[in-house]
């Protein structure tokens, strides 16, 4: 909002700094993801895809479709140094850096919510391919108290 918003008041010019260092931060981008950022996704990512293919719930699947489309769009933001979003934002986010890409997501969800999970299947893994696909054999982090916890 800062540094897309219109100045309408800037008593001695704070205003207009605030506007020009928000600018420059919206250009730089965000951090880098890690690469245990980017292995959690993918682990995430997979469970959910197992979860889909074996779901017969009408109920179920719809939300594990909607949690698969965000995590989805979410992990190509990551992946491309792009700036993360919420809700429309998200979506807007995802046409800047892969134009068409939320056109062909929201065709794979909808079919994906009849029943037909093919297409958001192959989507889901054609995000993933550049990092390495899927991810579940030998993923696991250091949990609090030392001892290795899977995800």
């Amino acid at each position: 909002m800062c540094a897309t918003g219109r100045l309408l008041r800037d008593r001695g010019g704070a205003g207009t700094l605030l506007q020009a260092h928000a600018r420059q931060l919206v250009r730089a981008g965000p951090p880098r993801a890690t690469l245990s950022e980017l292995e959690d996704h993918r682990y995430t990512l997979t469970d959910l895809l197992d979860d889909l293919a074996g779901c017969a719930d009408p109920g179920e699947r719809l939300c594990i479709v909607a949690e698969l489309a965000r995590r989805a769009a979410e992990f190509v933001l990551l992946s491309d140094g792009a700036w993360l979003g919420g809700g429309k934002w998200l979506s807007r986010r995802l046409a800047e850096a892969r134009p068409g890409l939320p056109e062909r997501l929201n065709t794979a969800v909808r079919e994906a919510l009849d029943g037909r999970t093919g297409a958001l299947i192959s989507l889901v893994e054609e995000v993933l391919a550049p990092a390495g696909g899927r991810l579940w054999e030998g993923h696991h982090r250091k949990g609090v108290a030392g001892r290795a916890e899977k995800g």
